[in-house]
């Protein structure tokens, strides 16, 4: 019996010790994969002979920086412009440039599509998503005109995008990081303290 209160008790540490350890080990790996992603990248247009830990990192940083700071400009704007539009003749290469220049641009871009938190009404029950496409962009036979609500899923970074009347759709005084750190956890995670 003595044995069986031992075990228990330490299932229960172990247990306890898991929920402290897999989230900082998680984001510890994380960034040491980003890390060492950057820093590869980097280190491949440096000499072999300089070893300088992070070193990679800071010339992928400035090198990030560079290309933002010549993109601003006029010339380099027209060439960039011209290789774009090589890229948009290209049918394999163009559907894949524009789906990740679209999804970046939407978190970061100056047109951010993610800055919209709705409740929507599906299928009987209230799910939070995100209002991307704003305006109508087609209209129906009957001249109803439909947004787009982009809804992740849960514990997964995947999502489904569906099609409302504007006006069965609620908009929530809700930060856009609260709601997506809401939903992406199955509501776990709520609101920031």
């Amino acid at each position: 019996m003595k044995r069986w209160r031992v075990m228990k008790r330490l299932t229960v540490y172990f247990l306890n010790g898991l929920l402290v350890v897999l989230p900082l080990a998680g984001t510890v790996y994380l960034l040491r994969y980003v890390y060492q992603l950057l820093n590869g990248w980097g280190m491949f247009w440096l000499p072999d002979r300089l070893e300088i830990p992070g070193l990679g990192v800071l010339v992928v940083i400035g090198f990030v920086l560079l290309v933002g700071f010549l993109a601003r400009l006029w010339v380099t704007k027209k060439l960039l412009d011209w290789m774009e539009s090589i890229i948009q003749r290209l049918p394999l290469i163009k559907g894949i440039y524009s789906t990740l220049k679209d999804t970046i641009h939407s978190f970061f871009g100056e047109k951010k599509s993610f800055d919209t938190v709705v409740f929507v009404t599906v299928a009987g029950t209230k799910r939070i998503g995100f209002l991307t496409v704003k305006e109508p962009c087609f209209t129906t036979r009957d001249g109803k005109e439909y947004v787009g609500v982009y809804f992740p899923q849960s514990l997964q970074f995947a999502g489904d995008l569906h099609w409302f009347e504007r006006s069965e759709i609620e908009v929530l005084d809700l930060p856009v990081d609260e709601a997506l750190r809401m939903v992406l956890s199955a509501g776990v995670a709520g609101k920031s303290k």
